[in-house]
């Protein structure tokens, strides 16, 4: 049987929310796609630790975390998809493509105060489609 929690009724906060938003694309998001494309490396035993330290550098874990980094890029990719068009190409020009304000408007048509607008909304939906699935706590609530 389907279980629905309650509705969450408390407020969101936009500007945290967004800033959750963007701390997790600098910091987790850039970590897995510098990961990602770290080439596929067989037998030589890759350690770059110095002697006498233990290294959990193994070629096998590595390439184990390279395949759990292009997972979570998909996933990431996977959730974008699920918020709209105009959601998501605002999400991944700002925080996978590094556009400029200008370059967003320009792309999703709208003006600046509209932009920002939409820019909060898809932050929250992100943040609360990622918490959802993923177990992050991204979605910030007002006190």
């Amino acid at each position: 049987m389907m279980r629905l929690d309650p509705p969450d009724t408390r407020e969101v906060d936009y500007s945290k929310t967004r800033n959750n938003v963007t701390n997790w694309f600098d910091t987790e998001y850039s970590k897995y796609q510098r990961l990602a494309n770290i080439p596929v490396i067989s037998s030589v035993r890759l350690s770059l630790a110095p002697k006498g330290t233990a290294s959990a550098n193994s070629v096998e874990d590595m390439n184990v975390n390279r395949a759990n980094a292009k997972q979570v890029l998909e996933f990431v990719e996977a959730v974008l998809d699920s918020l709209g068009d105009r959601y998501k190409t605002i999400i991944k020009a700002r925080y996978i493509q590094n556009l400029l304000v200008w370059q967003i408007e320009e792309r999703i048509g709208l003006g600046g105060s509209q932009t920002k607008e939409y820019t909060k909304k898809a932050c929250v939906l992100f943040a609360q489609t990622m918490d959802m699935t993923a177990g992050t706590q991204l979605t910030a609530y007002k006190d």
